[in-house]
C-alpha cells in the first residue's frame, strides 16, 4: 500500500467521526423529529402535517418495590423509558437492565426522564423482591421505579399499551415470553421509539434520541 493510499484512509479515518458529530449537533438538533408512532390524526402546519392525535398509554396502578400504588400520574410530563422484565431471568433482563443503567448514569441529574420496568412474573415479583433485585443491582429509584401487580394487568398493559408481548411461556414452567424492547414515551404518552435493550447501539441510539425529544421541547419552550 502507498503512501499516498494510506494517507487518504487516515484522512478519511479523521473526517467521517467529524462529520457525524457535527452532523447529529446541528442537522440532527434543528432538524429532526421523532416520530409517533400509531398515529390518527395530523393538522396541517405550514408545508408539513403536525400529528395532532396518537395512541396514548393508558393509566395503571401497580404496585412499587416499596409497595407504594402508583398511577401513571405519578408520571406526568415526564419522558419515559419503559420495558418489561423479571427478576429470575436468566437471558435477557439482566443485560436489558444493565444496558438501562446507561440511562440512568447519562440522565442522573434530569428530573425529566424516569424509567420504568414493569415485571412479567408478578407472582414470584412481590414487592419486596423487587426491593432487593434493585439494591443488588445499584438502581437509583429517584430515577427509576419497578412495578408489579395482576399478571392480567401487565400483559394487557404491555399488549395493548405498549404493543410488546407479555405472556407467560405454557412449555417452559417458570418462564415468561417478553419482549426485548425498550419503549420511549414523550410528556404526551405518546410513543416516540422502539430499541433492542440489549444492543449497545440501539441503547445509545436512545440516549441520543432523549436528547433530540428535549431539544424539541426546549424549542417548543422558547417559541411560546
Amino acid at each position: 500500500m502507498n503512501k499516498t493510499l494510506k494517507a487518504g484512509i487516515l484522512i478519511i479515518a479523521l473526517v467521517i467521526p467529524a462529520l457525524i458529530f457535527l452532523n447529529l449537533k446541528y442537522f440532527a438538533h434543528n432538524h429532526y423529529r421523532l416520530p409517533v408512532y400509531y398515529a390518527t390524526d395530523s393538522t396541517e402546519n405550514g408545508k408539513h402535517f403536525k400529528i395532532s392525535k396518537a395512541h396514548t398509554i393508558p393509566d395503571f396502578k401497580l404496585l412499587s418495590q416499596d409497595s407504594v400504588l402508583i398511577s401513571l400520574n405519578k408520571f406526568k410530563n415526564k419522558i419515559l423509558i419503559v420495558d418489561f422484565v423479571f427478576t429470575r431471568c436468566q437471558t435477557i433482563c439482566p443485560k436489558m437492565t444493565n444496558e438501562l443503567m446507561r440511562i440512568q448514569e447519562d440522565f442522573a441529574s434530569d428530573k425529566d426522564v424516569k424509567i420504568i420496568s414493569f415485571t412479567v412474573d408478578p407472582d414470584f415479583d412481590k414487592p419486596y423482591v423487587l426491593k432487593k433485585h434493585i439494591e443488588d443491582k445499584s438502581v437509583d429509584t429517584t430515577k427509576w421505579t419497578f412495578l408489579t401487580g395482576s399478571k392480567d394487568s401487565i400483559y394487557s398493559l404491555a399488549q395493548r399499551g405498549f404493543f410488546l408481548t407479555a405472556m407467560e411461556d405454557r412449555e417452559r414452567p417458570l418462564d415468561f415470553i417478553h419482549s426485548d424492547k425498550v419503549v420511549l414515551v414523550d410528556k404526551k404518552g405518546w410513543i416516540r421509539g422502539y430499541y433492542n435493550g440489549t444492543d449497545r447501539k440501539e441503547i445509545e441510539r436512545l440516549v441520543a434520541e432523549i436528547k433530540v425529544l428535549k431539544k424539541i421541547y426546549a424549542d417548543e419552550s422558547s417559541e411560546q
